[in-house]
C-alpha cells in the first residue's frame, strides 16, 4: 500500500483515497496488512435515471466530506460478480448503506441476494421526496442527497 502520509488530506486530516478496497484485496489474498478499523461501506445503484445517477455523484461527495476512514465506496457490480475482495469488504465493514434512487431498491436487493446485510437503505424518492425522471445530466438535489448520506454514515460513529 502507498504510504499513509500520502493518503491523508493535510488540510482536514481525513483520508482522501478510497483505501479500503485495496486493503481488503490484500487481506483476501492472505497478504500481511496493518490491521485497520473498517469504515462504513456505501453501495449505490447508479441507475439510468436522475435519482440513480445522483446516488453515485452524491456518494462520492459524501465520502469526500466525511473522509475515507469513515466511508468506503464499494462496487455493486462486483457483488453480483462474486468478487471475494469486495464481498469480504462489505461483510467486514462497520455497517453497510445502500443508496437507492427509487423503491425498486436495486442496490439493497443485490446485496441481500448475496447474503450481505444492509444496515440502512436510503431511497431518494421515498426518504428525500425527490421526483424521478430520466434526465441523466441533472445535478439537482446533489447537496441534499450528499447531506443525507453523510448523516447516515455519521450514525455509525
Amino acid at each position: 500500500m502507498e504510504n499513509n502520509k500520502n493518503l491523508v488530506n493535510e488540510q482536514n486530516g481525513k483520508a482522501k483515497e478510497n483505501w479500503y478496497l485495496p486493503y481488503m484485496n490484500q487481506k483476501t489474498k492472505g497478504e500481511d496488512v496493518e490491521e485497520k478499523q473498517s469504515p462504513v461501506a456505501i453501495f449505490y445503484c447508479a441507475g439510468a435515471s436522475n435519482v440513480g445517477q445522483a446516488t453515485m455523484l452524491s456518494a462520492v461527495k459524501a465520502a469526500n466530506e466525511v473522509g475515507y476512514d469513515k466511508a468506503a465506496l464499494l462496487c455493486l457490480a462486483s457483488i453480483s460478480g462474486e468478487l471475494k475482495n469486495v464481498t469480504n469488504a462489505a461483510k467486514e465493514s462497520k455497517a453497510v448503506i445502500a443508496v437507492d434512487g427509487c423503491p425498486m431498491s436495486c442496490a439493497k436487493k443485490t446485496l441481500e441476494m448475496k447474503n450481505i446485510s444492509v444496515d440502512k437503505d436510503l431511497i431518494l424518492t421515498k426518504d428525500l421526496k425527490i421526483s424521478k425522471n430520466f434526465d441523466l445530466n441533472s445535478s439537482v438535489d446533489l447537496e441534499l442527497i450528499k447531506d443525507a448520506v453523510v448523516s447516515e454514515v455519521n450514525k455509525f460513529y
